[in-house]
């Protein structure tokens, strides 16, 4: 597994070296299009925005699904077949597009989510951006994913022994309002 990481992040640099413009889709992307969007922006808000997310935590989250560790029939067809560098391309490409903000929350649960967001910021910022490439952007993303990647934590569907704990006081009513606060924030 760590060869593959270390495989995976010389394909990425060597891919933000490429110089891959905005304008520019690459064929990979092609397919993502369908789901998430033109240049990673979803219109469907169960499914995540992947512009201008981290270039590290896109290809980790690839990789995991291409791998099986992380499990969803719809994807697993898409990233069957994509290589190392291919996953490399992705990431740099939907993380170089304009972050999308997408203000889907409902608007009653901001203060109460921005007052629970101080189990977030410490990993994922005060501003829903992490100070590391490798945990996802909070700020701008839909609030029924958010919502619904929370409960996947909760339940054990998603594994992540430091999201496990930051949550573990929290339920339903807690993950929606923090998904309303971070799906209108602008880091």
């Amino acid at each position: 597994m760590k060869k593959r990481i270390v495989v995976l992040g010389i394909a990425l640099v060597a891919a933000l070296a490429s110089g891959i413009s905005v304008a520019e889709t690459p064929d990979q992307a092609q397919v993502c299009v369908a789901c998430h969007g033109e240049g990673g922006k979803s219109t469907n808000p169960l499914w995540p925005n992947l512009a201008g997310q981290n270039a590290g935590y896109l290809a980790r989250q690839i990789t995991a699904f291409r791998e099986g560790e992380r499990k969803n029939p719809a994807m697993a067809p898409f990233v069957a077949p994509l290589t190392d560098a291919d996953i490399a391309i992705l990431a740099s490409y939907f993380s170089s597009q304009p972050l999308a903000i997408s203000a889907t929350g409902d608007a009653s649960e901001i203060e109460t989510g921005k007052y629970l967001a101080g189990y977030c910021s410490a990993c994922h910022g005060y501003a829903g951006k992490p100070a590391t490439n490798e945990w996802p952007i909070l700020a701008g993303q839909h609030a029924a994913y958010l919502r619904q990647q929370l409960l996947a934590y909760k339940s054990g569907e998603r594994i992540h022994p430091l999201m496990q704990a930051a949550i573990s006081k929290l339920g339903e009513k807690e993950f929606s309002a923090l998904a309303a606060y971070y799906s209108q924030l602008q880091p």
